[in-house]
Formats: C-alpha cells, structure tokens, sequence
C-alpha cells in the first residue's frame, strides 16, 4: 500500500476509535454492514528505508497486485449484512489458513454512522509466480524438482502448477489447477495431471465446503485413478515392487444442524467407490505375497461437531506471524455399508471415527491431542483396524524459545497388505534411512527445543533453530520380512528458515542428525534438508 493511503486508514482508524461503541453494543443495536474498503498491501514497504532499494522496489513493480474482487470473495460478509465480530474474526482466519497468496490480513470497523459499520479490510501481498528448482535429502536420498507455479494467477487468487520431479520412487511431469473461488463463489474446482514413468494418474473435483462454521450447506464430488510401482523397503534396503492402479469416486450433500455460539453439528450423506488392484510389476519378480485386490463401493453418513473457540499465537508452528488455535473439541463419526449390490466385492460395515481436543494451558502453553479409529466389519471380524493417535505439549521456556514433546502411536489389527506402518528418517526419525522399519504397530517420540529469533535477514527470512531428540520403534509382521531392532534414537541440531516473502514453503529445514543405536551400514551424520509448512 502506497504512503499516502496507508495514512488515511490509520487516520480513519484513530479519529473514529474513541467514537465507535463496542462489537457487542454493534451487534445488539443491530447495526448492518456498511462501505467496505480494501487496502491490499504491497509485498514490499517501501516507507520503511530498510526495504526501499532497487531489488524490492523492482519487485513490487512486476508483482501483479491481488485484485480487490479476490479478497472480497474470501470474506464471510457483505455490505448489508449484519455486522457480526466472528464473521470478522473468521474472515481473517480463513485468509490466513487458505490463502498462500497473503499474509496478516487485518479486518477492522472504521466507522459507524446511520445504523452502518464501515470496514476496513488491509492484507499483505507476498511473491507467487516463481520457476522453482527445489532439492531435499531425508533418510539418505535424494529429491529433486523443477516446475514453475502461481498461486495467484494474474491476481484472481487461482493456482497453477506444471513440473517434473524425481524422487526414490518415481520421475513425475505433473500440471495442477486449482480455484478456490468460482466466479468469485464459495464454489471450488481442482483439476491435476501427472505423467510418471511408472504409471499415469488424475483427478478432477468440484465442491461447495462448510467455508464457515455458520454454513448452511455444502456438496461436491471428486473423481481420480492413479497407476503406480509401489516399491517396499527392509531396514532401509528397497526389498521388492508391484503394480497399483487405484480408482476413486466420492460424491456428498451436507447440512448444518446446530449453529450456535458453542458448537456447530453437522450431518454429511455421501457415496463412495474406493478400488484398488495390485499385480506384479513390469519386469519384475515379487519376493512377498502380493496385496489383496479391494473393490469398497458404499453409501455413508457422517456427523461432526466442532467447538466454536479459538485464539492466536505467535511463534509456534511458524515465525513471526500469526497462527491460529481451536480450542476445544473438533470430532466426527461416520458409518458405511458396502455391498456388491453397491458395486463391491464384498459386504462390509465401515466404521471411522477422529477426535481432536485442544487445550490452552495458562496464556503461553499448549496442549492437542487427535486419534483416528478406523475399521471394516467383515464375516464377523474386525479387518484393516486400526487406531492411530498423537499427542502435542508445547511449553514456552523463554520469549524466544519453545519445548515440544511430540506423541505418536498406531495400533493394527488385521491390515491390509499395503496398509503396513513405518518408521524412518521420512517419518520423524531423522537419524536413520527412509523406511528402514515396518510393521503393525508403531510408536515414536520426538523431544524439541525450539529458537525464534528476530533475525530477519534482507528483509526476506525469519531465522529459527532446533535441537531434538527422536526416538522410535515398530512391532509386529508385514508381508515383507523384516527383522525387529526394538527402540531406535537419534539426536539433532537444526537450522529452520521462515519464508516471509513468497507464497511457497513457509519453512525451510535443514538439520544433521546422528543414530544413537546404528549398525555400521548406517551412517553416523544423516544430512537432511526440507520444506514444510511448520517448524
């Protein structure tokens, strides 16, 4: 945002604070929303000496501006509508968790007059047309990709993806569309394409979400195949492959039936064709029993109840910008029934459930807990069981620094040949290959002490860092043997990079770690670098 507006909003905003009632005294009196003002920020300040150089400055220049009509269609609110603080405070939540091509969106009323709430919505532009050459290293391999990708097309806030990637698995040629508002709707569509050298897949969607706890309503469908060599690992050595070519279909209508200041409850009816059919791969001999085929044709209902609580944060998960916590509980149950009059292979009673409860402990700490069950009922047994749970303590050990102890656990019973559980420097344990262990059950620990500096170098990254300690084990038999080598652990020290300026990749990891309990075959300094959208 140029010098000149930026001053008419934080006068408006200062000459009419002291004027403006209270939201509460806003909603009792009915007041409607009024004029609603945009005010998209530049991804460069260039008021602040620090920024304003020939670099930022070129920067800004080529950078196409989000359009106006793109953050009006993320908003949860209309001129006319009641003005309602949580629709606000929605608004902004929802740009912060959906929308990559900004940043700390502010929404504030600016003024009232003649029954009327003026608004002021003011976002902050990052960069989103990038050709991209990406690189990372877990578990001993390596990653690599090119591709060229917008996640706000020409400004309209639509995303854009064609690559290649190479991985331990696969070479990819892939292109991706997505638009998250239809026209301007709360419509969504998805379309991707990827050409591998093991095998072809797509997939196309359209849906109208629960965009708001307040939602009313909400549908959609998608539609997808895949066909892939899935290769199995023993103690981080490939092992064996097979073919997989997997079909998906899923359509649903769902409906709010409670909305209120607490809770919102919900009820979701749906169908679902889910197949997958495993054969031998192309020149190759499997040493382990191949997969059963499954062919799971079934209509559903599923009912979920979300808590209407939430609170910011800083320094968490992310550096330096805002993050949001729900608080409270957030669960759904969902029952199915395939039968071959449905198009199944078999008869089935489909049960899945997830539980989330999150729990803010005094103003600094913070504690979540999330486990999943999930079953088929068939011949009168529980097959492909499995409950899986972690749990997250976060304790604020100083204003920079954060502790994490982080939980995990999975208990199976019966699974399916594909559905085996690993561990390995692609899963947390970052001292040791990629799926060097696997089995039925699984359980791993990660102790972390993180920094959040206030470095902030050129104005483009926030810098942060680790120390960890990870620890693991899996139990049981898959169909590829593999010898059981009881609690592994490693230790760590990471360099963690905040992306400030670009929609891509909030955080850039890079970490050593060393195996506390390694063989000779592994090495003693494991080199590991990523991106997530974490710490």
């Amino acid at each position: 945002m140029h010098g000149l507006s930026a001053l008419v909003v934080i006068g408006l905003l200062s000459s009419t604070a002291e004027s403006l009632p209270s939201d509460a005294q806003l909603e009792a009196a009915g007041a409607r929303i009024g004029e609603i003002r945009i005010e998209a920020r530049e991804i460069f300040d260039l008021d602040n000496p620090k920024e304003n150089n020939w670099l930022f400055r070129t920067a800004d220049h080529l950078h196409v501006r989000t359009r106006d009509s793109t953050i009006r269609a993320q908003l949860l609110f209309r001129s006319g509508d009641r003005y309602s603080r949580r629709l606000l405070d929605e608004s902004a939540r929802n740009m912060r968790q959906n929308s990559n091509f900004m940043r700390e969106p502010e929404i504030h009323p600016v003024r009232y007059h003649d029954g009327l709430v003026d608004i002021v919505v003011i976002t902050h532009d990052v960069w989103t047309l990038e050709p991209q050459l990406g690189f990372g290293r877990s578990g001993g391999t390596n990653s690599s990709s090119v591709d060229i990708v917008d996640d706000n097309v020409l400004g309209y806030g639509k995303y854009l993806l064609i690559g290649h990637s190479e991985n331990v698995d696969r070479s990819s040629t892939f292109a991706t569309w997505a638009d998250p508002n239809v026209w301007g709707s709360h419509w969504q569509d998805s379309l991707h394409l990827q050409n591998n050298t093991d095998g072809k897949g797509w997939n196309v969607g359209g849906l109208h979400p629960f965009f708001s706890l307040e939602t009313l309503y909400a549908g959609g469908g998608s539609t997808g195949n895949s066909q892939s060599v899935v290769t199995r690992y023993s103690l981080g050595n490939r092992y064996d492959a097979y073919g997989f070519d997997y079909r998906v279909t899923d359509v649903f209508f769902g409906q709010a039936l409670l909305i209120d200041e607490l809770w919102t409850e919900r009820i979701l009816y749906g169908f679902r064709h889910d197949e997958s059919v495993f054969k031998a791969a192309p020149d190759q001999i499997p040493l382990a029993p191949l997969p059963d085929d499954r062919d799971l044709a079934y209509p559903y209902v599923r009912m979920q109840w979300v808590r209407n609580s939430y609170d910011t944060t800083h320094n968490l998960d992310q550096i330096a910008f805002t993050e949001d916590l729900h608080l409270g509980l957030d669960a759904s149950f969902g029952l199915g029934y395939a039968a071959p009059a449905f198009g199944a292979d078999r008869k089935s009673l489909i049960a899945d459930t997830e539980i989330g409860y999150n729990w803010l402990i005094g103003p600094r700490n913070y504690v979540s807990f999330y486990t999943r069950l999930y079953s088929r009922m068939e011949y009168g047994r529980f097959d492909d069981a499995i409950a899986s749970g972690n749990a997250s303590y976060f304790l604020t050990t100083s204003e920079h620094s954060k502790l994490l102890v982080h939980l995990s656990g999975d208990a199976g019973h019966n699974l399916d040949g594909d559905h085996y559980l690993e561990i390995g420097g692609d899963t947390g344990l970052r001292g040791y290959p990629l799926r060097y262990q696997n089995g039925d059950d699984r359980a791993q620990m990660t102790v972390e002490e993180r920094l959040y500096t206030d470095w902030f170098p050129f104005r483009l990254v926030h810098v942060g860092g680790a120390a960890f300690y990870d620890t693991g084990r899996t139990w049981g038999n898959t169909l590829v043997p593999t010898p059981q080598l009881g609690w592994l652990r490693d230790v760590g020290v990471g360099l963690r990079l905040g992306n400030a300026r670009s929609a891509f990749g909030s955080i850039i990891h890079i970490d050593l770690a060393t195996p506390l309990d390694a063989d000779r075959s592994i090495s003693k300094l494991q080199f590991l670098v990523s991106t997530q959208q974490s710490f």
